[in-house]
């Protein structure tokens, strides 16, 4: 079985990494539309529409993987439903717990 991960992506360091991707994805697009064209004016308005465009079509493309399940595995607890947010003190007891039954060190 893999190890899993113990940390956790948050979502700020998710969209910090999504719009420096994009910043060196346009710049990619746009370094290939002048090297090809020579032209300013049309490699700022073809990267410009590219910016757009790729935004919009990710969007699409992010919302129709969301009802495609295949890949996905439920975590075994999923299937438990709580009544409340979790408690700094509750977080003890389930780990205190779950090292009795064997499931941590």
């Amino acid at each position: 079985m893999a190890k899993k991960s113990k940390t956790k992506e948050t979502h700020t360091r998710t969209i910090v990494k999504a719009l420096s991707w994009r910043v060196v994805a346009t710049l990619t697009t746009g370094t290939i539309v002048y090297i090809f064209t020579r032209e300013w004016s049309l490699t700022l308005g073809i990267t410009f529409f590219e910016v757009l465009s790729k935004i919009l079509f990710y969007y699409i493309h992010d919302r129709v993987w969301n009802v495609v399940h295949w890949g996905q595995e439920m975590h075994p607890l999923a299937e438990i439903k709580v009544n409340r947010d979790l408690e700094p003190g509750d977080m003890e007891i389930i780990r205190n717990k779950l090292k009795d039954l064997g499931y941590l060190d």
